[in-house]
């Protein structure tokens, strides 16, 4: 079992659970000392584990966040189910208040769950007197790891605190983004020699060479966005140096994503979840009606909640293996009896959602990118959630050729990455950004990166459905009231009141 690959616990004796970035006056709780404590690899790594198992907090605040305020993903109110007083309808409007809850739990899962316990972590190494072979190479794991959560927050908020001390006491101020994007840089170029390689079981889901070039990849092909100069060739460079690590593009585009999706030669970087001792893992429950319980076998009754929008599900063609991912039309049982609603009427999904703020139990496509496993007792799963993976790396690479007037080498790339969706070859026979743009949403819808994407490609303040136009501005999220409350060195985001 992959729980027996990377145990996530911290040691018992650790306590690094602090409430918010800006209370750095926190007391870092331990009963181990340099006498009795890290003594050996296996409690060096399961010390430092601590830092992966919270990226479970991911899938729930930024992978969110960066899912269902596009043009990919709505969560529409059912009656009273996903109302929750229009909190999901003004994330797809981007009419994000200050106050809104999700944007402060995105806000704490990376410096509560990310960077603070990350600080403490490599705080406590750098006490520890005991010299083991791995203790550089950790240290330079978590430095990495933080900096990706840095990355996180900068991407999201702009203008962020940049904390790397767990004893600070005197509330940070906004580091600028551009500021902010030369440490991260930094950060990972000082450490990535030190990283592992090898791409092996001991390695599965920790930071590892292949990670910090696709961090860097993106990190560069963003640059334009974070700090107003382009960096496309550095882009290109980074990618190389993925492919250079051994990932290949899997020939089933659904094996990255399957139950057992820790055998992929595609992914890089992954938060492994677990049905028993690494819970978290419900995409299932997010999209499926109540009923569709009894297509898979679940234990309780999925949500009923987000969909795709229907520009976006027809956006793929017919013969795309791909659209397999959605759910549409008349859904059964197990057993081959047609299901129905609540209310008595067939359940018969359609992709058109006419009313974001009342709609029917069967409108909207549903998304079952992730394999879901039947006939189980546990409402959680065994799919590893895919932050970054290959087939990125040469979209990214395509897209910053694209850029810079290498048109063919672009197209090649993007048809590389997308044939192994079609029985018969139908590649793209010309690239522009639009149909760029389209292809990567096709790709990697529910990877967390289509905010990222229509922002670097001009398109976050266009309109789609649900989506007016609106200012630019709105390409940050606004520093959460909670966090301006706790901490009067930050400064709001401008636009923001």
């Amino acid at each position: 079992m992959k729980t027996t690959i990377l145990k996530y616990t911290l040691l018992a004796g650790i306590a690094c659970s602090v409430f918010s970035c800006t209370k750095l006056d926190e007391t870092f709780y331990d009963r181990g000392t340099d006498d009795n404590f890290l003594k050996t690899e296996d409690e060096l790594n399961a010390f430092a584990n601590g830092a992966y198992a919270n990226l479970r907090n991911y899938r729930d605040a930024y992978w969110k966040m960066n899912e269902v305020t596009t043009d990919e993903t709505t969560v529409p109110s059912r009656g009273a189910d996903w109302n929750e007083g229009g909190l999901w309808r003004v994330l797809i409007s981007h009419q994000f208040p200050v106050t809104h809850q999700y944007i402060n739990d995105m806000w704490n899962s990376i410096y509560q769950n990310g960077v603070n316990p990350i600080n403490a972590i490599l705080q406590k190494m750098d006490q520890s007197a005991i010299q083991l072979p791995t203790k550089d190479q950790i240290k330079a794991q978590m430095k990495v790891l933080r900096a990706f959560h840095f990355y996180l927050a900068m991407d999201a908020f702009g203008n962020i605190p940049i904390v790397t001390s767990f004893s600070q006491s005197e509330p940070p101020k906004n580091t600028p983004r551009a500021q902010a994007f030369t440490f991260i840089e930094k950060e990972i170029l000082d450490n990535i020699q030190a990283l592992p390689a090898e791409l092996n079981t001991k390695n599965y889901g920790k930071v590892t060479k292949g990670m910090g070039f696709m961090l860097l990849a993106r990190l560069y092909a963003n640059a334009q966005v974070y700090t107003g100069t382009p960096r496309w060739n550095d882009c290109i460079r980074m990618c190389d140096s993925v492919t250079k690590q051994g990932y290949q593009l899997e020939a089933d585009y659904f094996a990255n994503f399957a139950t057992k999706n820790e055998t992929s030669k595609e992914n890089i970087f992954v938060v492994p979840y677990d049905a028993i001792n690494a819970k978290g893992m419900m995409l299932h429950y997010l999209t499926l009606h109540y009923n569709n319980r009894y297509t898979y076998g679940l234990p309780s009754a999925p949500w009923n909640g987000w969909c795709t929008l229907k520009a976006h599900y027809e956006s793929y063609d017919n013969d795309d293996k791909r659209k397999t991912m959605f759910l549409v039309g008349q859904q059964y049982a197990q057993d081959g009896t047609p299901l129905k609603t609540e209310q008595g009427a067939p359940l018969i999904f359609t992709p058109e959602i006419k009313e974001l703020a009342n709609a029917t139990q069967t409108e909207g496509v549903r998304i079952v990118k992730y394999q879901i496993q039947k006939n189980t007792p546990y409402s959680d799963q065994d799919n590893d959630l895919v932050i970054f993976r290959y087939a990125d790396a040469l979209m990214l690479k395509a897209e910053c050729l694209l850029r810079t007037g290498q048109a063919g080498q672009a197209l090649a790339l993007v048809n590389e990455v997308r044939a192994r969706n079609f029985a018969t070859a139908k590649p793209l026979v010309t690239l522009t950004l639009d149909n760029l743009l389209a292809e990567r949403g096709r790709e990697f819808i529910w990877e967390g990166c289509r905010r990222q994407d229509l922002i670097r490609f001009g398109k976050w303040n266009g309109e789609w459905q649900f989506h007016p136009a609106d200012a630019e501005f709105r390409k940050l999220f606004p520093i959460p009231q909670a966090q301006l409350d706790a901490n009067p060195n930050l400064e709001q985001n401008p636009g923001y009141k």
